[in-house]
């Protein structure tokens, strides 16, 4: 389930704003929730990619020795 972020207008543009966080649950979501779940899934693109960011942030933490 993601978790961590909102959608803010900027410019005539929607942005996305705060660090987005998965958490697992076997609770029943509520309608919006079940909505964020549904639009995620459909865009595979985005969490690998956001996947990948993960990662390299990880990585940086390591090289520079703050993990």
């Amino acid at each position: 389930m993601p978790a961590g972020v909102c959608v803010v207008k900027e410019n005539g543009k929607k942005v996305l704003v705060g660090q987005l966080s998965y958490f697992s649950t076997n609770a029943p979501l509520c309608s919006v929730c079940e909505d964020m779940k549904w639009a995620l899934e459909d865009k595979a693109w985005f969490i690998e990619a956001h996947e990948d960011y993960l990662y390299q942030i990880q990585v940086k933490k390591q090289l520079l020795g703050q993990s």
